[in-house]
């Protein structure tokens, strides 16, 4: 209404100023007046109408309803407090998975994982009924894993610079002797360079066997930290699915995609006992975007 008010007002101080014209002539300029006021404010109301509307987002994936705020937005507020361990958590949009799309393949009929931790910005051992507290990076729907990262965060729940990541992690942990196993489908949505996968033996030493690696364009590559060098193993994932799977018994390890073994190697690794982690990893490198990942039907073994 006040667009049309204000419209209306502009068309009679435009009368008065063109009395002294001929009146033909007046209703020429007068509608081209209209013609252009129109013209010029449509698109702001139809800004302003999405600006305001449905936060509602539909691809072949997932659905989102609700917004996510910026991380420095987070920061100044208070909700993100850096150099700080948080219990409190960070609620985020709602990610829907489009399960027909999503939840196909050899894992998708594994349920999630009830023994397991989760690693935030803000806090490093989050126990599975805390979970719900942290819907701004990590959610559950089905028997996915949902993962996100967002533009410009960084850990906050100690001084270590950068080191942005999302990662859940088995409360399985092993040394040398029986093979295990680590089983999954990785859906890549939003890419960004990073682990999406590590064997890590964190104790007394932080080592790693092997490590599964993303880049900004969804390759995937094995990364073997030792003695091999790194091989991409898919490339363009970018919505795309793909089963993975990684045996290891504390020294050796073999890893398998989509059923095909593409790799193997070993580490003689330092006292202490490896886990399994999944998610996103960042570890000394800005996040220059928004990033999300789903893993489903995740299983150990």
């Amino acid at each position: 209404m006040n667009f049309f008010r204000a419209l209306g007002g502009g068309i009679r101080d435009a009368m008065l100023k063109r009395n002294s014209c001929r009146r033909s002539k007046s209703h020429t300029w007068l509608a081209m007046c209209m013609v252009g006021l129109i013209l010029t404010g449509l698109p702001c109301l139809a800004e302003d109408r999405a600006a305001a509307g449905d936060k509602k987002i539909t691809t072949p994936l997932y659905t989102q309803e609700g917004t996510d705020p910026a991380y420095k937005t987070l920061v100044d507020s208070g909700l993100i407090k850096p150099n700080t361990v948080m219990k409190e958590g960070v609620k985020g949009s709602t990610i829907s998975v489009n399960k027909d799309a999503v939840e196909r393949g050899a894992n998708a009929l594994n349920p999630i994982p009830k023994n397991i931790k989760l690693h935030t910005l803000c806090s490093s051992a989050i126990p599975r009924e805390d979970f719900d507290k942290w819907t701004r990076w990590y959610q559950e729907d089905g028997h996915t894993q949902i993962f996100r990262l967002f533009k410009d965060e960084v850990n906050t729940h100690n001084e270590r610079p950068l080191a942005a990541r999302v990662e859940t992690f088995s409360d399985l942990r092993y040394g040398m002797g029986d093979w295990h196993e680590w089983s999954g489908t990785y859906t890549i949505v939003r890419p960004h360079s990073c682990a999406i996968f590590q064997a890590k033996n964190p104790i007394p030493e932080i080592n790693w066997a092997v490590q599964i690696n993303m880049t900004e364009s969804g390759d995937i590559i094995l990364n073997h930290r030792r003695h091999q060098a790194d091989v991409t193993i898919a490339k363009n994932m970018t919505g795309k699915s793909f089963d993975l799977k990684v045996r290891d018994n504390g020294r050796d390890y073999e890893v398998y995609l989509d059923g095909k073994k593409v790799g193997a190697g070993y580490y003689d690794r330092p006292k202490g006992e490896t886990v399994f982690r999944w998610g996103m990893y960042l570890g000394e490198q800005e996040t220059k975007h928004d990033a999300m990942i789903f893993v489903t039907g995740a299983a150990f073994k």
